[in-house]
């Protein structure tokens, strides 16, 4: 299912208490990857330091049970332990990369999620989050909407990045999804001769990216350069005898923190 925004919802509690619930990310099932979560749990200390923002004050609420087609998934295939889903508000977002990855803390609480999806209605929300995150980093879903300090941090994790086709490439098209940048994607090229690089569009957030060939036919090994928006880059290679649905390259490394 895909999230969508929905009417707020209004939680009755001893006081006639109102509690808001905007719906905006959910796990996607789509052929390009399951976007499950690893693990809802605390914080773990799977990595610190590198490239982060000062905190900002913004709010979160979560969803309820949504099923549109007004969203725009990323399918990260699998989140590293501690991670959540979340829908960014992209009216507070206007930049956003989705797969990049934040802090949200609330009290003495703080969790770890990846942007995978959002929130169009991003004047109801900062953060549109999983139940169950809302619920550990608040302690009470009745709550609804509750303001929160958030920063932008790397996305801690030691695997490589990948490069995963796109269903519905072919031999003159070629779309793509870039996985576990600690950062969030800026730019992706492609070069046959590793000298001359063609830029790929960026959709839809930078969710995924598309060139057509301009080399006459993908057929080949192309050199893969990837920048995140600090800049830092990566250089892999993408063996190919043709073009395969959902085939997954291992660039051999990640950005540095």
């Amino acid at each position: 299912m895909m999230m969508k925004s929905k009417k707020l919802l209004a939680f009755a509690v001893s006081a006639f208490l109102f509690a808001f619930s905007v719906s905006c990310s959910e796990d996607s099932a789509n052929d390009d990857g399951n976007n499950n979560e690893n693990n809802s749990s605390e914080i773990q200390e799977t990595g610190n330091g590198g490239k982060t923002t000062d905190w900002k004050d913004g709010y979160i609420t979560f969803y309820g049970q949504p099923s549109s087609n007004d969203s725009y998934p990323y399918p990260l295939p699998e989140m590293e332990k501690g991670y959540y889903n979340v829908a960014p508000g992209v009216y507070f977002f206007p930049d956003l990369i989705l797969g990049s990855a934040y802090e949200i803390k609330y009290g003495d609480k703080t969790i770890r999620v990846i942007a995978k999806d959002i929130c169009p209605d991003g004047d109801n929300s900062w953060f549109d989050n999983t139940p169950e995150a809302f619920e550990y980093l608040t302690g009470n879903k009745a709550l609804g909407k509750v303001n929160v300090k958030w920063r932008e941090t790397p996305y801690y994790t030691g695997k490589n990045i990948t490069v995963k086709i796109k269903n519905g490439s072919n031999n003159w098209f070629l779309g793509v999804y870039v996985f576990n940048g600690r950062y969030g994607v800026a730019k992706v090229e492609l070069s046959k001769d590793g000298k001359q690089f063609y830029e790929m569009k960026p959709y839809n957030y930078k969710m995924f990216w598309e060139l057509q060939c301009p080399f006459g036919e993908y057929n080949s090994s192309l050199t893969v350069r990837i920048t995140d928006r600090y800049g830092h880059v990566v250089t892999g290679v993408m063996k190919m005898t043709g073009v395969q649905d959902g085939k997954v390259y291992d660039m051999g490394k990640n950005f540095d923190y």
